[in-house]
């Protein structure tokens, strides 16, 4: 169910950082990043870090972020504030704005980030503290987005109904081209007392709430509002904690299909070190994307070798799912230039020939050694020697990088240094290719492989006795293998956790890869 009518433009292989985009769980126009704690609390203190923070955004596929608006003079960091702005914009991210903090409109009434806050209902000097502090940002940071309130009640609690609208009222059509959204209140029910008691539907493009009180079944209520005004919806803050033990909010937005969503707190998924996402972020992002996974890394089932070896770092470190760069981590390997001058190479064998797409070569991210990944080539070899794919990179990798090998036949992905400088690798992923030779599809369409799809405790395999059933997660690892030993064989997944998997069925030497959503 869609809440709102929107023309959309499929992209293939990338994808520009714009709404009207399809790559989204159930269609939703929007998924955004929340990074206004990182900026509450002073995290971010150096362009290094904002940096990173923004490669990360960039790696989950979130493309928008909030951002807290603070009363005048109160921003911990203005300097590094103002620089990850700049960046997020040039790089296309959306930008949302709102209050800082809990109460966050009443608290910048009151002129404070934090403490005890003085009451604001109907304060006409309060009321204009707010109006003009949210336009004179909008003004500074333009932003898609703008709502003067975060949680800050129910109509006639903190502000009272008049207040509101007056507040509303004032900023349309007056915040330098932002787009009002709200309410943004503290759960589902006050947001309908909102949409009810205020004319808050005239002057908003988005029907906002934050669902804190784990409201789940107040979903329908909200939705039908939103519809009458022909709003779209958003859930402006989740998270995936099931605190109550009755769905995650996440879990809850996804369900009820709104059209967008706010990542609470999803900058605490982010290395600052080198912008790389953990677990957790990963497994939020494989529910909000339609084709989240990395595929196959076929790298992670093959051998690794290296010209030499230094300081007893082998060269399977390169292949042990440990992205860590830095040396203290103990999965950085170490080549030296050999003792006859050759430059130093690194080097997976498949085990037989592959189809191959993406390879993604993961630098060493210490200070003292980042710049030795200069000038290096990265190839493609069949199982006759025959090069299928190369390219040469001139400068280092700042954390990553990404090499094509579109669907290239290959056995053996070979890192060559093209001077006499150690070689140091902290991991080589290579993904799996499309494969068209799908072994299912001229009987009946490799769709009806598996089954059922969306699965939750089991899926089952049907009609290719003696295969090799493999699961690999969103990370490209592999979670479980199964021998296929009847014409419908049940493989149990009911220890995996909710996402997207792909299933890698080998059959008589023919192989396919199937997603499937696992509940």
């Amino acid at each position: 169910m869609k809440h709102s009518t929107l023309f959309f433009f499929f992209l293939i292989v990338v994808f520009s950082i714009n709404a009207q985009s399809t790559i989204y769980t159930n269609d939703m126009d929007y998924v955004l990043g929340d990074v206004k704690q990182a900026f509450i609390s002073d995290q971010i203190t150096t362009e290094t870090q904002a940096d990173n923070l923004i490669e990360g955004m960039k790696n989950l596929g979130v493309n928008g972020i909030r951002i807290p608006i603070y009363a005048e003079g109160l921003n911990p960091n203005k300097e590094m504030f103002d620089y990850f702005y700049n960046k997020a914009v040039d790089e296309g991210f959306l930008i949302f704005a709102n209050p800082a903090q809990s109460s966050g409109g009443h608290r910048i009434a009151n002129g404070i980030l934090n403490g005890d806050m003085v009451s604001v209902l109907d304060d006409e000097e309060a009321t204009n503290t707010l109006i003009n502090r949210i336009k004179d940002f909008a003004a500074e940071y333009p932003c898609k987005w703008i709502n003067p309130f975060n949680e800050d009640g129910r109509p006639d609690v903190a502000w009272s109904t008049a207040q509101m609208n007056t507040i509303y009222a004032s900023l349309y059509n007056n915040v330098n081209g932002a787009e009002l959204i709200g309410p943004c209140v503290w759960g589902i029910p006050a947001s309908i007392d909102v949409f009810n008691n205020t004319d808050i539907s005239d002057y908003i493009t988005v029907a906002a709430t934050h669902n804190l009180g784990f409201n789940h079944s107040s979903w329908p209520t909200f939705i039908a509002a939103a519809e009458a005004k022909n709003l779209p919806v958003w859930d402006s803050e989740v998270n995936h904690n099931d605190a109550k033990g009755n769905g995650t909010r996440l879990e809850k937005a996804l369900e009820y299909e709104v059209d967008g969503l706010v990542l609470y707190n999803i900058w605490n998924t982010i290395s600052l070190t080198d912008g790389s996402i953990s677990t957790a972020g990963d497994e939020i992002m494989s529910m909000c994307l339609k084709n989240y996974t990395k595929g196959v890394n076929l790298a992670l089932n093959g051998v690794a070798t290296q010209s030499t070896t230094g300081a007893n770092s082998p060269a399977s470190l390169a292949i042990d799912g440990n992205t860590n760069g830095n040396w203290g981590s103990g999965s950085v390997t170490v080549a030296f230039v050999d003792t006859d001058g050759s430059n130093p190479w690194w080097q997976v064998d498949l085990g037989s020939n592959q189809v191959i797409g993406d390879i993604k070569i993961y630098n060493r991210t210490d200070d003292c050694c980042q710049t030795r990944l200069s000038d290096f080539t990265v190839s493609v070899m069949n199982s006759e020697g025959v090069i299928t794919h190369s390219e040469t990179f001139t400068s280092y990798p700042d954390f990553a990088v990404t090499t094509k090998a579109e669907n290239v036949s290959g056995r053996f992905v070979r890192v060559q240094m093209n001077n006499e400088t150690t070689l140091n690798l902290a991991e080589v992923e290579v993904y799996q290719g499309d494969i068209s030779n799908d072994i299912y599809s001229a009987k009946k369409g490799a769709e009806n492989m598996i089954y059922p799809n969306p699965a939750s405790n089991y899926f089952v395999v049907k009609e290719v006795r003696g295969a090799t059933c493999e699961v690999y997660n969103s990370l490209g690892s592999l979670v479980l293998r199964h021998s296929v030993e009847t014409d419908e064989w049940t493989v149990n997944v009911s220890k995996l956790n909710p996402g997207i998997y792909i299933v890698r069925i080998n059959y008589n030497g023919q192989v396919s890869n199937h997603k499937v959503m696992i509940q």
